[in-house]
């Protein structure tokens, strides 16, 4: 039915590439005629279009006199306490050894362990 039992795979390969080839080719060339049909001169951030840049703009003086003076505060009526913390040297932190750990036995261990907070 059809003759496709007659038609090997290297011909169905061959016709897949041929078509993919012709595809690709048509839309490199639609790309290309796209391309230089808007073709640009310069890019937009230089285009003078009267859509971005009306000439019917002024530009407007504003003072501070306009607005009210209760959103423009002219100076602080009382003065705020700004609480500092200075930082306490305690003294040189030395650690613990890593056999007080190793050991078991140790008998400063639970001292150590009550200080420490410590997941089990």
């Amino acid at each position: 039915m059809f003759g496709i039992d007659q038609i090997s795979w290297g011909q169905f390969g061959t016709f897949i590439l041929i078509l993919l080839a012709l595809w690709y080719l048509s839309v490199i060339l639609m790309a290309i005629a796209h391309q230089a049909r808007f073709k640009r001169n310069h890019p937009f951030e230089e285009d003078q279009a009267t859509s971005f840049a009306p000439e019917n703009l002024r530009p407007i003086a504003v003072s501070s006199l306009d607005l009210p003076s209760q959103l423009i505060p002219f100076s602080l009526e009382m003065a705020i306490a700004l609480p500092v913390s200075f930082y306490e040297e305690t003294g040189l932190d030395e650690g613990y050894a890593i056999s007080c750990f190793a050991r078991p036995n140790d008998s400063r261990l639970p001292a150590i362990l009550e200080q420490v907070q410590y997941q089990q």
